[in-house]
């Protein structure tokens, strides 16, 4: 019985497919994922679960987070080639949500609701550069050896920021 092996192209191509609203729609990102792949020698599972990929974004971060961290950052700043302007760069900050996991529920909500604001037009660039940025620096510390206590401190702190966020963006005409 043979095996249908992913490759390295395969999983550059799903990734093309399935990252169009995240780049500027000129950017061509097969070649230098494909070297990305080959270069950082991806694990063959995250190669198949990258080929295999359909036309959701969401897939990408739990495909990624097959990846270690520094490939990960590979990847993003593969998918983002030279950022020239806020687009670009609020992809790549999106890229970064998508692949942050926290392990807290309502935390990980918050990342996500931060990662839907990044295309939010009613709240300037700026501010959600600043926002994804400093989510992504802040949640990608480890949260693992936290006591009950503490994880239900963050838990509840993760609930309010994500309750003052959808206000934010409900009062800037956006919704998450």
């Amino acid at each position: 019985m043979v095996i249908d092996s992913k490759s390295c192209t395969d999983a550059a191509v799903g990734i093309e497919r399935s990252t169009k609203a995240l780049r500027p729609p000129d950017q061509e990102i097969i070649a230098p994922l494909r070297a990305r792949c080959v270069e950082d020698g991806w694990p063959n599972a995250a190669i198949e679960c990258f080929a295999t990929m359909k036309e959701r974004e969401d897939e990408l971060a739990a495909c990624a987070l097959q990846l270690p961290v520094d490939q990960r950052e590979n990847l993003v700043a593969a998918l983002v080639g030279n950022a020239s302007d806020d687009t670009e760069e609020l992809a790549a900050i999106v890229g970064k949500l998508q692949t942050l996991q926290v392990g807290i529920l309502n935390c990980d909500r918050f990342v996500q609701a931060v990662s839907v604001t990044m295309s939010c037009p009613g709240l300037a660039s700026a501010a959600r550069i600043q926002l994804g940025n400093e989510t992504a620096d802040f949640w990608s510390l480890p949260t693992k050896r936290l006591s009950v206590q503490d994880r239900a401190r963050m838990a509840a702190a993760c609930g309010e920021s994500l309750e003052a966020l959808r206000q934010t963006a409900v009062d800037v005409g956006c919704m998450l």
